[in-house]
């Protein structure tokens, strides 16, 4: 007859191994995100979550239907709150350069804005043509928030439309290395649509809607800095939004570059679309700009008293009332 040697501490051992596997199970659901994010504590300082953000591709028209629900896309960004501090875009050093990769995408002529066109929709006269929808911002930034703003009316299309990024991207480096104090980089494009009753009422005025393009730069090896860019561009959308809810559409993540890559900031900005008139382009510039001016303060807003809080915005935005709501 043989007897059981019964080890020492042998019902310890049983304890911490099965301590050991509970432990080995819990770290590998949370591997495969079965498991929610433990909490820290911690609270990131800048993110945003965009329930239809959607990854179009590279070519092609660009479709203006909603984009079909997917995965919630959380960005969370302390490096673009770090810029977003360290921006002080008044002064006599250029901050802001507002241009445009495709230089005469213009809008539907009418009686009050009519052009000759080059091409289906496009026109070379600056005055009728996106180019007009820029200077139009730039002056806006200068004059209302005192920003030291640049617009470059450079034609980067010829000797084709498929290479236009390849020019602009020049043109953007030429101003930064002359102006090394640049932070920001706006294109401002317009769409395409057939529907010319897609826009809104804004204070009265029937105004084109807006949207901002973020780019993924999937098959480039220099690649943007996306979560800076695309937390710049989700906080203007929920800005213009605060002013009319319909007046941005979503941000619309796509596969290509678009020069997002230069500088610390970057926007694709399509104000507009083909449909929409010169005018309904234009009367989007005030909103554009105001959203842009808050997006931009938005760190020295969280970083201060209500009370500081709401004076800043204040001194940004004097005659909209519901700004005051949102403090």
């Amino acid at each position: 007859m043989h007897r059981r040697i019964k080890r020492p501490h042998a019902g310890q051992e049983r304890f911490f191994l099965t301590l050991f596997l509970i432990l080995l199970v819990l770290s590998v659901l949370r591997i495969i995100d079965l498991l929610p994010p433990a909490d820290t504590g911690l609270r990131p300082v800048f993110s945003v979550t965009t329930p239809e953000a959607t990854i179009m591709p590279e070519d092609g028209v660009r479709a203006l239907e909603p984009a079909q629900p997917s995965e919630p896309l959380r960005v969370t960004c302390a490096e673009a709150t770090a810029v977003f501090q360290s921006l002080d875009l008044r002064g006599e050093a250029p901050k802001i350069l507002i241009y445009h990769t495709h230089t005469t995408e213009a809008y539907t002529a009418t009686a009050a804005a009519p052009y000759i066109q080059t091409s289906a929709y496009r026109t070379a006269d600056a005055s009728k043509s996106v180019l007009a929808v820029g200077e139009a911002l730039a002056e806006r930034l200068r004059r209302e928030y005192g920003f030291a703003v640049l617009h470059d009316t450079t034609d980067h299309e010829p000797p084709s439309l498929k290479t236009a990024y390849d020019r602009s991207e020049i043109t953007m480096r030429r101003y930064l290395e002359r102006y090394p104090s640049l932070v920001l980089f706006i294109d401002i494009h317009r769409d395409a649509s057939s529907d010319a009753s897609d826009y809104v009422m804004v204070d009265g005025l029937p105004t084109a809607r807006l949207m901002c393009v973020v780019g993924r730069g999937t098959k480039y090896e220099d690649k943007p800095d996306f979560d800076s860019n695309y937390a710049l561009a989700a906080s203007l959308t929920e800005h213009l939004r605060h002013i009319e809810k319909r007046l941005c559409r979503d941000v619309r993540i796509k596969t290509g570059r678009y020069n997002q890559h230069v500088g610390q900031l970057s926007l694709l900005i399509e104000v507009g679309h083909n449909a929409n008139t010169l005018e309904q382009a234009l009367h989007a510039v005030p909103s554009l700009a105001e959203s842009l001016a808050l997006t931009l303060a938005e760190t020295y807003i969280a970083d201060h008293t209500d009370d500081t809080a709401l004076a800043f915005r204040r001194s940004l935005i004097p005659n909209r009332a519901v700004i005051d709501k949102e403090t």
